[in-house]
């Protein structure tokens, strides 16, 4: 039974690899402020993804959604931001749930959707269309 526990502990802590770190392997940003004014020199959405230490959804979503080969290559259109709770950012994006991801458009800096929780691949990809159409229909003319 001891083996088996120290098993489980010695995989848990693999597995809880911190998100920030991963995201730096994946090219997101990681500061708000450089991330914005990215999104808005290269005008695309900016895609936050807000985590917090130790929360094993957010881990997962950031290495096993976002590592997909057909994420990475849809969020290539993308600025991507991976950014801790408590990192300095615009209050109007604090959430009390994590993960929280929130979908920005760059020059308004106001959010044109919002998901929490920890979403697969396909709902991802759904959702960064679902984002895309919102902003053009709110801000192109």
């Amino acid at each position: 039974m001891k083996i088996f526990l120290l098993a489980l502990l010695f995989y848990s802590s693999l597995y809880a690899t911190n998100a920030l770190r991963e995201a730096q392997k994946l090219g997101a940003e990681t500061d708000y402020a450089t991330a914005i004014a990215k999104a808005q020199q290269e005008n695309k959405i900016l895609v936050m993804v807000t985590v917090r230490e130790g929360c094993r959804w957010c881990d997962r979503l950031v290495q096993k959604t976002l590592t997909q080969r057909r994420v990475k290559q849809t969020l290539k259109n993308y600025v991507t931001l991976i950014i801790d709770k408590d990192s300095a950012y615009p209050n109007v994006f604090k959430e009390d749930l994590f993960p929280s991801i929130f979908y920005i458009d760059a020059k308004s800096q106001k959010s044109i959707y919002t998901r929490v929780g920890y979403v697969d691949r396909e709902s991802l990809l759904n959702d960064l269309s679902e984002a895309s159409q919102i902003q053009k229909d709110l801000f192109e003319d």
